[in-house]
C-alpha cells in the first residue's frame, strides 16, 4: 500500500476515534443515569483499544498490546464491580402536571368504578323484585 494513502487512512481513523470519544466524554457526564454512564464508559475503553491498534498499525511498535491487554482488563473488571455494586438511581421528582394527570386518571377509575358497583346493585335489587 503507498504510504500517504496509509497515512490518511490512520489520520481518518483518528479523527473519527476522537470525534466518537467526545460523543461519548459528553454522554459521560451529562448522562441521565448511571447506566447511561457506565455506557459510555465501556465505549470509551473500546474506543481507547481502538486507538492503540491504531499507533500499533501506523509505529509498527507492537509494544503497546501490553497497554492494550491491560485496559481491556481494567474494562471488565471495571464492568463487572459496578454491575455487583451498582445502587439503583433516584427516581426523578413527579412534576405538578404529571402529577395532576395521575390524580385525574385515579378520580376517573374511581368513578367508573362506582358506576359499575352502582350498576350491579340495580341488578341485584331488579332480581330480588323478581322473586
Amino acid at each position: 500500500m503507498d504510504p500517504q494513502i496509509y497515512t490518511t487512512l490512520l489520520g481518518v481513523a483518528a479523527g473519527i476515534y476522537f470525534i466518537a470519544a467526545l460523543t461519548a466524554l459528553g454522554r459521560l457526564l451529562a448522562g441521565p443515569n448511571s447506566m447511561d454512564r457506565l455506557v459510555s464508559l465501556e465505549s470509551m475503553i473500546a474506543m481507547s483499544q481502538g486507538m492503540l491498534a491504531a499507533y500499533i498499525a501506523w509505529s509498527m511498535d507492537t509494544s503497546v498490546a501490553y497497554a492494550m491487554l491491560v485496559i481491556a482488563l481494567l474494562g471488565f473488571i471495571s464492568s463487572l464491580s459496578v454491575a455487583r455494586f451498582r445502587v439503583p438511581d433516584k427516581r426523578p421528582k413527579v412534576t405538578v402536571r404529571a402529577s395532576s394527570r395521575e390524580a385525574t386518571r385515579e378520580a376517573s377509575r374511581d368513578a367508573a368504578q362506582e358506576a359499575a358497583r352502582q350498576e350491579d346493585l340495580k341488578h341485584v335489587d331488579q332480581k330480588e323484585d323478581h322473586f
